[in-house]
């Protein structure tokens, strides 16, 4: 999908490697933050259409950075992964403008295909 512009934020440094060379090998333009904090200039500073946002992270947790991620860009779409979520987690997530959310782990194509469709564009 050509010229999706998507911003990962999770700090597994394998992961977001892993992804970023799966996204980019479809046609997406990445860019990697390895915290909620180190996202926030990034967002203020580019229009991305999808930021892939981990909830679990040191400093700014996920759902902190949803919350600014959103009043910097409300127009972006945030799709928020975790690897289980806490009692009333997924109402908070929703509540602060979360688009869609994965539990990890997850196939890789499910992520593109929300991408995809969170961008505005029928997946693949």
């Amino acid at each position: 999908m050509s010229g999706i512009r998507v911003l990962l934020v999770d700090d597994e440094v394998e992961f977001t490697a892993s992804m970023s060379r799966v996204l980019r090998r479809r046609g997406f333009d990445v860019e990697v933050a390895d915290n909620g904090l180190a996202a926030l200039p990034l967002v203020a500073g580019k229009a991305f259409d999808v930021v892939v946002l981990d909830v679990k992270m040191p400093g700014m947790d996920g759902i902190q950075a949803l919350q600014e991620i959103k009043r910097l860009s409300p127009e972006t779409r945030v799709l928020v992964l975790t690897g289980h979520f806490s009692i009333g987690e997924e109402e908070e997530l929703s509540a602060g403008g979360a688009y869609a959310y994965l539990l990890k782990p997850f196939p890789i194509l499910k992520l593109v295909d929300l991408i995809t469709s969170a961008a505005g564009h029928p997946p693949a």
